[in-house]
Protein backbone atom coordinates (compact mmCIF):
# COMPACT_ATOMS: atom_id res chain seq x y z
CA UNK A 1 0.00 0.00 0.00
CA UNK A 2 0.96 3.51 -0.97
CA UNK A 3 1.99 4.68 2.66
CA UNK A 4 0.98 8.37 1.35
CA UNK A 5 -2.30 6.98 1.40
CA UNK A 6 -4.93 6.49 4.69
CA UNK A 7 -7.12 4.43 6.12
CA UNK A 8 -10.31 6.67 6.65
CA UNK A 9 -12.91 3.82 7.89
CA UNK A 10 -12.26 0.13 8.82
CA UNK A 11 -14.97 -2.47 10.67
CA UNK A 12 -14.58 -6.11 11.68
CA UNK A 13 -16.52 -8.87 9.72
CA UNK A 14 -15.76 -11.36 11.99
CA UNK A 15 -12.90 -12.73 13.46
CA UNK A 16 -10.96 -13.35 10.61
CA UNK A 17 -11.25 -10.08 8.22
CA UNK A 18 -11.89 -6.51 8.58
CA UNK A 19 -13.44 -4.32 5.20
CA UNK A 20 -11.37 -1.15 5.13
CA UNK A 21 -11.54 2.18 3.02
CA UNK A 22 -8.10 3.58 1.83
CA UNK A 23 -7.87 7.12 0.11
CA UNK A 24 -5.15 9.49 -0.49
CA UNK A 25 -7.51 12.04 -2.24
CA UNK A 26 -9.01 10.47 -5.05
CA UNK A 27 -10.79 7.46 -6.04
CA UNK A 28 -10.74 5.34 -2.75
CA UNK A 29 -9.93 1.47 -3.14
CA UNK A 30 -11.37 -1.30 -0.65
CA UNK A 31 -9.06 -3.32 1.11
CA UNK A 32 -9.15 -6.49 2.37
CA UNK A 33 -7.26 -7.00 5.43
CA UNK A 34 -6.99 -10.82 6.73
CA UNK A 35 -6.52 -11.35 10.66
CA UNK A 36 -5.37 -14.50 10.41
CA UNK A 37 -2.16 -13.34 8.00
CA UNK A 38 -1.75 -9.32 9.18
CA UNK A 39 -2.13 -8.96 5.51
CA UNK A 40 -3.57 -6.32 3.07
CA UNK A 41 -5.10 -6.43 -0.17
CA UNK A 42 -6.75 -3.13 -2.19
CA UNK A 43 -9.35 -3.90 -4.45
CA UNK A 44 -11.24 -1.36 -6.47
CA UNK A 45 -14.81 -1.04 -5.84
CA UNK A 46 -16.17 -2.86 -9.37
CA UNK A 47 -15.10 -5.50 -7.82
CA UNK A 48 -18.42 -5.14 -6.06
CA UNK A 49 -20.56 -5.23 -9.02
CA UNK A 50 -20.82 -8.74 -9.62
CA UNK A 51 -23.24 -10.00 -7.41
CA UNK A 52 -21.89 -13.34 -7.82
CA UNK A 53 -18.79 -12.64 -6.13
CA UNK A 54 -17.08 -14.43 -3.56
CA UNK A 55 -14.26 -13.09 -1.12
CA UNK A 56 -12.23 -16.16 0.11
CA UNK A 57 -9.63 -15.74 2.57
CA UNK A 58 -6.72 -18.16 4.54
CA UNK A 59 -7.60 -18.82 7.46
CA UNK A 60 -5.75 -19.72 11.13
CA UNK A 61 -4.62 -23.23 10.27
CA UNK A 62 -2.73 -24.45 7.12
CA UNK A 63 -4.46 -25.46 4.16
CA UNK A 64 -7.70 -23.52 5.66
CA UNK A 65 -9.73 -20.55 3.95
CA UNK A 66 -12.87 -18.84 5.01
CA UNK A 67 -15.34 -17.57 2.24
CA UNK A 68 -18.00 -15.20 2.00
CA UNK A 69 -20.27 -14.58 -0.52
CA UNK A 70 -21.02 -10.50 -1.05
CA UNK A 71 -24.36 -10.73 0.59
CA UNK A 72 -22.69 -11.40 3.91
CA UNK A 73 -20.53 -8.05 3.45
CA UNK A 74 -23.26 -5.84 2.34
CA UNK A 75 -23.92 -4.18 5.86
CA UNK A 76 -19.81 -3.84 6.55
CA UNK A 77 -19.43 -2.26 3.60
CA UNK A 78 -22.19 0.13 3.95
CA UNK A 79 -21.16 1.51 6.90
CA UNK A 80 -17.27 2.06 5.79
CA UNK A 81 -18.44 3.85 2.46
CA UNK A 82 -20.60 5.98 4.88
CA UNK A 83 -17.96 6.67 7.00
CA UNK A 84 -15.45 7.61 4.22
CA UNK A 85 -17.81 9.81 2.80
CA UNK A 86 -18.30 11.61 6.22
CA UNK A 87 -14.41 11.98 6.76
CA UNK A 88 -13.31 12.43 2.96
CA UNK A 89 -14.11 15.46 0.46
CA UNK A 90 -16.42 12.97 -1.31
CA UNK A 91 -19.69 15.01 -0.67
CA UNK A 92 -18.72 18.61 -2.12
CA UNK A 93 -16.92 16.64 -4.73
CA UNK A 94 -20.27 14.69 -5.63
CA UNK A 95 -21.88 18.00 -6.23
CA UNK A 96 -19.89 19.37 -7.91
CA UNK A 97 -19.22 16.83 -10.21
CA UNK A 98 -23.11 15.95 -10.89
CA UNK A 99 -23.64 19.81 -12.19
CA UNK A 100 -20.58 19.14 -14.70
CA UNK A 101 -22.30 15.39 -15.70
CA UNK A 102 -25.62 16.77 -15.67
CA UNK A 103 -24.53 19.46 -17.93
CA UNK A 104 -22.75 17.11 -20.31
CA UNK A 105 -25.17 14.76 -20.57
CA UNK A 106 -28.33 17.16 -21.53
CA UNK A 107 -25.95 19.01 -24.41
CA UNK A 108 -28.48 19.76 -27.15
CA UNK A 109 -27.47 18.83 -30.57
CA UNK A 110 -28.37 21.36 -33.60
CA UNK A 111 -29.75 20.96 -36.41
CA UNK A 112 -29.90 23.94 -38.49
CA UNK A 113 -31.70 22.09 -41.84
CA UNK A 114 -34.86 20.98 -42.33
CA UNK A 115 -34.14 18.03 -44.22
CA UNK A 116 -31.46 16.66 -41.64
CA UNK A 117 -34.94 16.03 -38.86
CA UNK A 118 -35.56 12.81 -41.35
CA UNK A 119 -32.25 11.71 -41.55
CA UNK A 120 -30.08 12.65 -38.25
CA UNK A 121 -26.84 11.14 -37.89
CA UNK A 122 -26.38 8.59 -34.68
CA UNK A 123 -24.07 11.46 -32.86
CA UNK A 124 -27.00 13.51 -32.69
CA UNK A 125 -29.74 10.82 -32.48
CA UNK A 126 -28.01 10.04 -29.10
CA UNK A 127 -28.93 13.10 -27.78
CA UNK A 128 -31.67 14.38 -25.63
CA UNK A 129 -32.35 17.61 -26.67
CA UNK A 130 -32.60 19.09 -30.22
CA UNK A 131 -31.75 23.05 -30.74
CA UNK A 132 -34.03 23.24 -33.66
CA UNK A 133 -32.85 26.38 -35.66
CA UNK A 134 -34.77 24.76 -38.94
CA UNK A 135 -37.37 27.75 -39.29
CA UNK A 136 -35.77 29.97 -41.75
CA UNK A 137 -35.29 32.76 -39.10
CA UNK A 138 -31.58 33.50 -38.52
CA UNK A 139 -30.69 33.08 -34.57
CA UNK A 140 -34.49 31.93 -33.88
CA UNK A 141 -35.52 28.55 -32.96
CA UNK A 142 -36.73 25.97 -30.54
CA UNK A 143 -35.47 22.99 -27.68
CA UNK A 144 -37.03 20.00 -28.84
CA UNK A 145 -36.96 17.01 -26.46
CA UNK A 146 -35.97 13.60 -28.09
CA UNK A 147 -37.79 11.58 -25.88
CA UNK A 148 -41.23 10.45 -24.75
CA UNK A 149 -43.34 12.92 -22.80
CA UNK A 150 -45.12 11.74 -19.77
CA UNK A 151 -48.56 13.56 -18.83
CA UNK A 152 -46.55 15.03 -15.88
CA UNK A 153 -43.62 16.31 -18.01
CA UNK A 154 -45.83 18.07 -20.81
CA UNK A 155 -47.21 19.94 -18.64
CA UNK A 156 -43.72 21.30 -17.82
CA UNK A 157 -43.22 22.96 -21.40
CA UNK A 158 -45.25 26.26 -21.87
CA UNK A 159 -47.09 26.21 -25.64
CA UNK A 160 -44.67 28.05 -27.17
CA UNK A 161 -42.44 25.52 -26.01
CA UNK A 162 -38.42 26.14 -25.54
CA UNK A 163 -37.52 29.53 -27.93
CA UNK A 164 -34.41 30.19 -29.03
CA UNK A 165 -33.14 33.49 -29.73
CA UNK A 166 -30.05 35.02 -30.59
CA UNK A 167 -28.33 32.02 -31.25
CA UNK A 168 -28.60 31.28 -27.19
CA UNK A 169 -28.17 27.22 -28.42
CA UNK A 170 -26.02 25.65 -25.92
CA UNK A 171 -26.33 24.07 -23.11
CA UNK A 172 -26.13 26.88 -20.65
CA UNK A 173 -28.93 28.46 -22.82
CA UNK A 174 -30.89 25.06 -21.87
CA UNK A 175 -30.08 25.00 -18.25
CA UNK A 176 -31.51 28.73 -18.46
CA UNK A 177 -34.84 27.94 -18.86
CA UNK A 178 -35.26 25.83 -15.55
CA UNK A 179 -36.33 22.50 -17.72
CA UNK A 180 -33.93 20.25 -16.31
CA UNK A 181 -34.90 21.45 -12.97
CA UNK A 182 -38.75 21.10 -13.59
CA UNK A 183 -38.01 17.85 -15.33
CA UNK A 184 -35.64 16.43 -12.32
CA UNK A 185 -38.50 17.46 -9.33
CA UNK A 186 -41.46 16.00 -11.55
CA UNK A 187 -39.95 12.32 -12.19
CA UNK A 188 -36.51 12.06 -10.11
CA UNK A 189 -36.13 8.36 -10.55
CA UNK A 190 -35.76 9.25 -14.09
CA UNK A 191 -33.81 12.15 -14.05
CA UNK A 192 -32.41 13.02 -11.08
CA UNK A 193 -31.48 9.49 -9.28
CA UNK A 194 -29.68 7.90 -12.31
CA UNK A 195 -27.29 11.13 -12.64
CA UNK A 196 -26.50 11.05 -9.22
CA UNK A 197 -25.89 7.15 -9.08
CA UNK A 198 -23.50 7.77 -12.23
CA UNK A 199 -21.90 10.50 -10.31
CA UNK A 200 -21.24 8.70 -7.09
CA UNK A 201 -20.19 5.67 -9.22
CA UNK A 202 -17.01 7.38 -11.04
CA UNK A 203 -15.97 9.27 -7.92
CA UNK A 204 -15.92 6.07 -5.96
CA UNK A 205 -14.31 3.79 -9.07
CA UNK A 206 -16.86 1.52 -9.91
CA UNK A 207 -17.44 0.57 -13.48
CA UNK A 208 -18.68 2.66 -16.22
CA UNK A 209 -21.47 0.28 -17.29
CA UNK A 210 -19.78 -2.67 -18.68
CA UNK A 211 -16.98 -0.58 -19.24
CA UNK A 212 -13.63 -0.56 -17.41
CA UNK A 213 -13.08 3.32 -16.48
CA UNK A 214 -10.57 3.20 -14.20
CA UNK A 215 -7.87 4.63 -16.08
CA UNK A 216 -9.98 8.33 -15.69
CA UNK A 217 -11.83 7.83 -12.03
CA UNK A 218 -9.02 9.67 -10.42
CA UNK A 219 -9.25 12.66 -12.61
CA UNK A 220 -12.62 13.63 -12.01
CA UNK A 221 -11.51 14.55 -8.65
CA UNK A 222 -8.95 17.41 -10.14
CA UNK A 223 -10.75 20.26 -11.20
CA UNK A 224 -7.64 21.18 -13.44
CA UNK A 225 -8.41 18.03 -15.32
CA UNK A 226 -11.87 17.67 -15.10
CA UNK A 227 -13.06 19.50 -18.11
CA UNK A 228 -10.65 17.51 -20.40
CA UNK A 229 -11.88 14.41 -19.28
CA UNK A 230 -15.53 15.24 -19.83
CA UNK A 231 -15.40 13.69 -23.56
CA UNK A 232 -13.34 10.88 -22.45
CA UNK A 233 -14.55 8.20 -24.83
CA UNK A 234 -15.64 5.72 -21.83
CA UNK A 235 -17.88 8.45 -20.46
CA UNK A 236 -19.43 9.68 -23.60
CA UNK A 237 -20.40 5.35 -24.38
CA UNK A 238 -21.88 5.81 -20.36
CA UNK A 239 -23.61 8.51 -21.47
CA UNK A 240 -25.39 7.25 -24.17
CA UNK A 241 -26.26 4.65 -22.08
CA UNK A 242 -27.78 7.28 -19.93
CA UNK A 243 -29.40 8.45 -22.83
CA UNK A 244 -31.12 5.61 -23.96
CA UNK A 245 -32.53 5.27 -20.26
CA UNK A 246 -34.14 7.97 -20.02
CA UNK A 247 -35.83 7.49 -23.86
CA UNK A 248 -36.95 4.08 -23.22
CA UNK A 249 -37.70 4.73 -19.37
CA UNK A 250 -41.18 3.28 -19.68
CA UNK A 251 -40.28 0.41 -21.56
CA UNK A 252 -37.75 -1.08 -18.86
CA UNK A 253 -40.09 -2.39 -16.38
CA UNK A 254 -41.33 -4.51 -19.26
CA UNK A 255 -38.35 -5.33 -20.29
CA UNK A 256 -36.71 -8.58 -19.36
CA UNK A 257 -32.76 -9.63 -19.49
CA UNK A 258 -31.18 -13.15 -19.23
CA UNK A 259 -27.57 -15.19 -19.80
CA UNK A 260 -28.08 -18.64 -21.88
CA UNK A 261 -25.85 -20.93 -23.02
CA UNK A 262 -28.14 -21.59 -26.06
CA UNK A 263 -30.90 -18.79 -26.91
CA UNK A 264 -32.57 -20.67 -29.73
CA UNK A 265 -32.99 -23.32 -27.62
CA UNK A 266 -34.49 -22.27 -24.55
CA UNK A 267 -36.17 -19.37 -26.74
CA UNK A 268 -37.84 -22.29 -28.97
CA UNK A 269 -38.82 -24.30 -25.40
CA UNK A 270 -40.75 -21.43 -24.48
CA UNK A 271 -42.90 -21.58 -27.54
CA UNK A 272 -41.22 -18.30 -29.61
CA UNK A 273 -40.79 -18.64 -33.45
CA UNK A 274 -37.72 -17.31 -35.27
CA UNK A 275 -37.86 -14.47 -37.24
CA UNK A 276 -35.58 -13.13 -39.03
CA UNK A 277 -31.51 -12.43 -37.91
CA UNK A 278 -29.43 -9.70 -38.18
CA UNK A 279 -25.23 -9.60 -37.75
CA UNK A 280 -24.84 -6.45 -35.52
CA UNK A 281 -21.16 -4.76 -36.03
CA UNK A 282 -18.43 -4.23 -33.01
CA UNK A 283 -19.77 -1.39 -30.72
CA UNK A 284 -23.54 -1.24 -31.33
CA UNK A 285 -24.43 -4.13 -28.37
CA UNK A 286 -20.91 -4.49 -26.95
CA UNK A 287 -17.07 -5.11 -28.12
CA UNK A 288 -17.31 -8.01 -30.13
CA UNK A 289 -19.80 -8.56 -33.11
CA UNK A 290 -22.98 -9.94 -32.71
CA UNK A 291 -25.46 -12.62 -34.62
CA UNK A 292 -29.03 -10.98 -32.96
CA UNK A 293 -31.92 -13.08 -33.89
CA UNK A 294 -35.56 -12.05 -33.20
CA UNK A 295 -38.75 -14.24 -32.09
CA UNK A 296 -42.29 -13.69 -31.57
CA UNK A 297 -44.51 -15.17 -29.58
CA UNK A 298 -48.22 -16.02 -30.41
CA UNK A 299 -49.33 -13.80 -27.18
CA UNK A 300 -47.38 -10.75 -28.66
CA UNK A 301 -44.21 -10.92 -26.56
CA UNK A 302 -41.14 -10.61 -29.09
CA UNK A 303 -37.39 -12.12 -28.06
CA UNK A 304 -34.02 -11.24 -29.02
CA UNK A 305 -30.94 -13.86 -28.97
CA UNK A 306 -28.15 -11.99 -28.67
CA UNK A 307 -25.18 -14.59 -29.78
CA UNK A 308 -21.38 -12.72 -29.18
CA UNK A 309 -19.39 -14.26 -31.93
CA UNK A 310 -16.12 -13.99 -30.44
CA UNK A 311 -14.72 -14.14 -26.58
CA UNK A 312 -16.35 -11.39 -24.38
CA UNK A 313 -15.19 -10.55 -20.57
CA UNK A 314 -18.86 -8.80 -20.57
CA UNK A 315 -21.24 -12.13 -19.78
CA UNK A 316 -20.33 -15.38 -20.46
CA UNK A 317 -22.97 -17.02 -23.23
CA UNK A 318 -26.08 -15.32 -25.08
CA UNK A 319 -28.00 -12.56 -23.86
CA UNK A 320 -31.56 -12.85 -24.09
CA UNK A 321 -33.79 -10.29 -24.12
CA UNK A 322 -38.12 -10.48 -23.73
CA UNK A 323 -40.74 -7.91 -24.02
CA UNK A 324 -44.03 -7.17 -25.18
CA UNK A 325 -43.60 -6.59 -28.99
CA UNK A 326 -44.96 -3.34 -28.95
CA UNK A 327 -42.21 -1.84 -26.89
CA UNK A 328 -39.92 -2.57 -29.78
CA UNK A 329 -42.53 -0.66 -31.98
CA UNK A 330 -42.59 2.29 -29.71
CA UNK A 331 -38.72 2.35 -29.02
CA UNK A 332 -38.29 2.19 -33.46
CA UNK A 333 -40.20 5.61 -33.27
CA UNK A 334 -39.30 7.48 -30.17
CA UNK A 335 -35.54 6.97 -31.51
CA UNK A 336 -36.35 8.05 -35.03
CA UNK A 337 -38.05 11.24 -34.09
CA UNK A 338 -40.57 11.02 -37.18
CA UNK A 339 -37.24 9.49 -39.40
CA UNK A 340 -36.18 6.53 -40.67
CA UNK A 341 -36.23 3.98 -37.90
CA UNK A 342 -32.80 2.17 -37.81
CA UNK A 343 -32.88 -1.87 -35.99
CA UNK A 344 -29.23 -1.36 -35.25
CA UNK A 345 -29.43 1.89 -33.18
CA UNK A 346 -32.59 0.63 -31.77
CA UNK A 347 -30.99 -2.11 -30.42
CA UNK A 348 -27.97 -0.28 -29.07
CA UNK A 349 -30.66 1.73 -27.10
CA UNK A 350 -33.24 -0.64 -26.37
CA UNK A 351 -30.33 -3.04 -24.49
CA UNK A 352 -27.89 -0.66 -23.31
CA UNK A 353 -30.62 1.06 -21.53
CA UNK A 354 -31.68 -1.75 -19.51
CA UNK A 355 -28.00 -2.50 -18.84
CA UNK A 356 -27.48 1.03 -17.46
CA UNK A 357 -30.85 0.28 -15.42
CA UNK A 358 -29.69 -2.98 -13.47
CA UNK A 359 -26.01 -1.77 -13.52
CA UNK A 360 -27.55 1.86 -11.81
CA UNK A 361 -29.77 -0.73 -9.24
CA UNK A 362 -27.07 -2.41 -8.15
CA UNK A 363 -24.91 0.15 -7.04
CA UNK A 364 -27.63 2.18 -5.27
CA UNK A 365 -27.30 -0.52 -2.26
CA UNK A 366 -23.71 0.80 -1.79
CA UNK A 367 -24.38 4.36 -1.42
CA UNK A 368 -27.57 4.70 -0.67
CA UNK A 369 -27.43 5.99 2.72
CA UNK A 370 -24.91 9.05 2.10
CA UNK A 371 -25.20 9.73 -1.83
CA UNK A 372 -29.01 11.37 -1.31
CA UNK A 373 -31.00 9.61 -3.95
CA UNK A 374 -35.01 11.26 -3.73
CA UNK A 375 -37.64 8.63 -5.08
Amino acid sequence: MDDRGEILSSRDVDENVALQIWTKGQSPRLVVFNKNQNSRKLIRLNWLERSDRKLSIKGKKRGESVEFVLADLLPTLQHILSEYAVLSAFKPRLWKFSLTLEKALHTPAIVTEKGELSLLPEEKRAALWLADLTDGKRGEGFFRPFFPLADAERKAFSEEGLPIADNHRGMEDLFKTGIVRKLASLRPDRWYRPVRVMAAAILLGFSFCEEDGSEVCDAFWDDDVLLSKINDPRLMGLGRKFVGFVRHFDALDRMTAAVSQDSVEDLQKEKYARKRRIEVPVGFLGDVEYSVTFFDREDGMTALGCRPKASTLRHKGELVYTFPSDVYERALNDDARGGASDDYFTLMQLTSAKAFSMWIDGIVPYITSFVGLMQ
